[in-house]
């Protein structure tokens, strides 16, 4: 069982090595030297440092999935009844929230890329040629 100064002493290395590989672009070997290890724990440690900053990004990009989300809701919340009073001019609250919406559907996912089946064929692009050349052809007119 590791103790919390084990610990410490653990991150202060996987951060090292992190910062030395990205940052200095430097080999597992030359890190190895620099940081006084061996090569195959100079690369655990970077593994660890790597899936330790991941749950980190991941936990902070939760938290500020949650914020926005939270902040959509009372755009929303808050417009609808001067909506519905016609407190505000209505094109300019209902814009408001539409576009708070737009940005609770980006953020929850539900804008899924489309994926195109596009085939470029010769005759297109002699096409757009030919439409370049006559573009060039009005500018020197």
């Amino acid at each position: 069982m590791a103790t919390k100064r084990n610990e410490e002493i653990a991150r202060e290395r996987e951060d090292r090595v992190m910062l030395l590989r990205t940052r200095d672009r430097m080999s597992f070997r030359d890190i190895a030297a620099e940081i006084n290890a061996d090569v195959k724990n100079t690369y655990q440690a970077w593994k660890r440092g790597r899936v330790r900053l991941h749950q980190e990004a991941t936990e902070a990009f939760g938290a500020y999935v949650g914020e926005q989300l939270a902040t959509c809701q009372q755009v929303i919340d808050g417009l609808m009844p001067l909506v519905s009073k016609g407190g505000l001019p209505a094109s300019k609250a209902g814009e408001a929230i539409v576009k708070a919406m737009d940005h609770e559907a980006k953020l929850l996912g539900l804008y899924a890329p489309v994926k195109q089946n596009v085939t470029i064929t010769d005759e297109m692009t002699a096409r757009v040629k030919a439409l370049a050349d006559e573009i060039a052809q009005l500018e020197d007119a």
